[in-house]
C-alpha cells in the first residue's frame, strides 16, 4: 500500500499527457485492470470537464468485482483533475 502511495505521489509530480502517464504506470508493473481502470477515470474527468455531463466512461461490473479496476478509475479521475481545474 505504501509503495502505492509513493508511485501515485511521484506520477503526480511526472505530469504529461494521459497516454504518456499510461505508459508510465505501465512501466512501474501496475496491472491491466488497474490501467484499465485509469485510463477510464481520466477520460471521464477530462470529459466531465469539457461537457459538464454524459463523459463517463465506466465499467458498471468491473467497478463492483474488481478492485484493481475500481482504484484505477479513482485515481485516474482525481490525477486528472489535477491537470484541468481551469474548466471548475
Amino acid at each position: 500500500m505504501l509503495k502505492r502511495g509513493v508511485l501515485l505521489v511521484l506520477f503526480i509530480l511526472m505530469g504529461g499527457c494521459e497516454s504518456a502517464r499510461h505508459d508510465q504506470l505501465a512501466d512501474l508493473g501496475f496491472t491491466r485492470p488497474y490501467l484499465d481502470g485509469y485510463q477510464d477515470g481520466c477520460h471521464s474527468r477530462k470529459e466531465q470537464a469539457v461537457t459538464y455531463h454524459d463523459g463517463f466512461r465506466q465499467d458498471p461490473e468491473r467497478m463492483l468485482g474488481d478492485r484493481k479496476y475500481a482504484n484505477g478509475w479513482q485515481d485516474g479521475y482525481e490525477q486528472c483533475y489535477t491537470n484541468h481545474r481551469d474548466y471548475h
